[in-house]
């Protein structure tokens, strides 16, 4: 009895770890790319931001920026490409820039994780419902995570490609 216990434990410590299930990099670029166009926030808990995103790059890139009311200055701007096989969103803005790679995608959310711990943003969520957009992030500020969003509404679709 003794000896087929430890035959099972031995069984199930020499077994392989079972592998998490990939995510579908390009099905993820796919839905960022059906995401371009102007969004606006409705400034209910906030200043009035818009957002934009663009494809670039022959096709290669999504380009996120970010402006201020004026819709003159840039506050952010995001790169989502790839690298090899990995999607990754390279965020520019708040005084830093921070490497994100995507970790997660499912019908309603793409996500994305900080890869250095001296990034400024650590993580990152894109969420769409109807013609809304939540943008979920955590930033780390003063040596610990802060979590934000930012609601946006479909300001029209960009048709000038």
């Amino acid at each position: 009895m003794h000896s087929l216990i430890f035959l099972i434990a031995l069984s199930l410590a020499a077994a392989p770890p079972v592998a998490a299930p990939s995510v579908d990099a390009n099905a993820a670029f796919e839905r960022l790319k059906k995401m371009e166009g102007s969004w606006k926030t409705d400034a209910k808990d906030g200043p009035l931001q818009f957002v934009t995103l663009r494809l670039v790059a022959s096709g290669t890139a999504v380009l996120e920026t970010t402006t201020a009311a004026d819709r003159t200055t840039i506050t952010s701007a995001t790169i989502y490409s790839f690298e090899g096989s990995k999607l990754i969103a390279t965020h520019h803005g708040g005084g830093g820039t921070s490497r994100l790679e995507l970790t997660g995608a499912d019908p309603l959310a793409i996500k994305f994780d900080g890869t250095g711990k001296d990034a400024r943003v650590a993580a990152l969520s894109l969420v769409v419902k109807q013609s809304k957009l939540r943008q979920e992030f955590t930033t780390r500020e003063s040596g610990r995570d802060v979590k934000k969003s930012l609601d946006l509404l479909s300001e029209y679709v960009d048709t000038l490609k």
